[in-house]
């Protein structure tokens, strides 16, 4: 979005760019009514803020890869699904000059409840989406207050999209033996349907995720150094490397860095990466920790998607590692952690242990394990951290499809999902109703939760153990306030 923004300046269009935080939806929205011709946003919009968005009175392109989904069931006018850079400019000139929208490739749209879609854009072209590299970083922002120049702290750098754990889920069996993939259930267009054919077709990877992988371009190491050299020239004190693979980068990207006379100007550099391939390149990994100390560069491994530690839910999404890998990477990052001062391997990772299928001994598995291995990881033991259903076109819809598990969710990306084992529902209830209450860690919480579920197979017996543990909430709540 920040190249876009240079681009649709350039074509000689007037462009306004706000960061915009979800408690400022509503402000921001009334105080800007009629002020714009068209509305751009990125996918990570649910569809309830998208919907509260389009009051500003002008219509509203959501891009993003998975704003497929919100163009089969979101309130979006239009969608830019796949490559962005020129499909934006193209929409931005066709709009002004009162042309069809769907002359340009890769905007779809939906009207009388049919899906229709432009041409094919094609397969995305890493190059093509960076270059020429002049992103706009002075956007407005609006919602509780932060840091000043913030937009400047760790931008990214691009040097590949989407995920290199590409193996198909159906091909593997398990959970997943008997779900046969389907199209959505909606009208759409004869190209529409080839293209969502398409999509089916190249299901794999975590069951999750419909982000499909662009591999590097020939070039693509001095690339990042050409946005890594951008980006701080303009002021910003750290980067965050965007690949899910990113050992291979990582050493030449700092190298190169310092051969520029750059380093000294990066604070802090942020990667991310798989589990397995953390554990797969330990010692690359370490040359760079030792790396980055010599150049005073604080090295960040977050947004490692751990996201349980018990092999059934590990095998729900596909993650391609068993859970004791998975401890294991844990563990590691701990490890390294506490031996290199200068590298923070313990924050900001995922953990989504509630999925359709969650039964109260797999959580507390996985609760255990975080205990043993990675207790920065217990503050997202939460009735909330549940999987989100961002499409309808993977394994795990399909099979909670079949399931009878689903239910609609207007207001986020169309779905939900019921708990087929109802003892876990109760227990999430219950958590949920005492962490509402006030209750302190939501870890604990959850395990006495489970544990007392599990002890008390009376229903009316639990159903007092549930009163007296929200009144101890109540109470501790209470002592804690006076």
């Amino acid at each position: 979005m920040c190249l876009f923004a240079t681009d649709l300046r350039r074509d000689g269009h007037d462009v306004s760019c706000t960061l915009l935080h979800p408690t400022a939806l509503d402000d921001w929205t009334e105080r800007h009514a009629g002020a714009f011709d068209l509305l751009v946003l990125d996918s990570i919009f649910p569809f309830a803020f998208v919907e509260r968005l389009a009051a500003i009175g002008a219509p509203v392109v959501v891009g993003g890869h998975n704003a497929l989904q919100h163009a089969l069931r979101g309130p979006c006018d239009l969608a830019i699904v796949g490559p962005g850079r020129a499909a934006l400019r193209r929409l931005v000139e066709t709009l002004a000059a009162a042309g069809d929208p769907l002359s340009v490739p890769g905007v779809w749209r939906r009207r009388a409840g049919r899906v229709e879609c432009g041409p094919d854009p094609g397969p995305m072209r890493l190059d093509a989406e960076l270059e020429p590299f002049e992103p706009d970083l002075e956007w407005a922002y609006a919602g509780p207050p932060r840091a000043p120049e913030s937009n400047l702290r760790v931008p990214s750098v691009v040097a590949a999209a989407g995920c290199v754990w590409n193996r198909s889920t159906l091909g593997d069996g398990g959970p997943y033996a008997d779900v046969r993939p389907r199209l959505p259930d909606i009208a759409m267009s004869a190209e529409a349907e080839r293209r969502l054919r398409v999509e089916v077709e190249q299901e794999g990877g975590c069951t999750f995720c419909a982000f499909r992988y662009t591999a590097p371009s020939r070039g693509s190491l001095d690339r990042v150094l050409q946005q890594a050299s951008a980006l701080l020239q303009r002021g910003a004190r750290g980067l965050s490397l965007q690949t899910e693979h990113p050992t291979p980068t990582l050493l030449p990207l700092l190298r190169g860095l310092h051969q520029r006379g750059l380093s000294d100007r990066v604070e802090e550099l942020h990667a991310r990466t798989i589990p397995w391939l953390l554990l797969e390149h330990r010692d690359a990994l370490v040359e760079a920790i030792e790396l980055a100390a010599r150049l005073d560069v604080r090295l960040v491994m977050g947004q490692v998607g751990f996201e349980a530690f018990d092999d059934p839910t590990l095998g729900v999404y596909h993650k391609g590692l068993t859970a004791e890998q998975n401890r294991a990477a844990a563990r590691l990052l701990g490890e390294l952690s506490a031996e290199h001062p200068g590298f923070i391997g313990t924050a900001g990772h995922g953990l989504i242990p509630l999925h359709p299928w969650s039964t109260p001994e797999d959580l507390l598995e996985t609760i255990a394990a975080c205990r043993a291995d990675a207790p920065w990881l217990l503050h997202q033991v939460h009735p909330a951290s549940r999987v989100e259903f961002y499409d309808e076109w993977t394994p795990l819809f399909w099979k909670a499809q079949d399931d009878d598990l689903l239910k609609l969710a207007p207001d986020r990306f169309g779905w939900d999902w019921t708990y087929a084992d109802a003892r876990t529902g109760e227990a999430m209830a219950v958590a949920g109703a005492l962490l509402a209450e006030g209750a302190p860690d939501s870890a604990d919480v959850v395990e006495a939760v489970l544990r007392t579920l599990l002890d008390t197979p009376d229903p009316d017996e639990r159903r007092q153990a549930w009163l007296s543990m929200r009144a101890e909430a109540r109470r501790t709540t209470l002592h804690a306030d006076l």
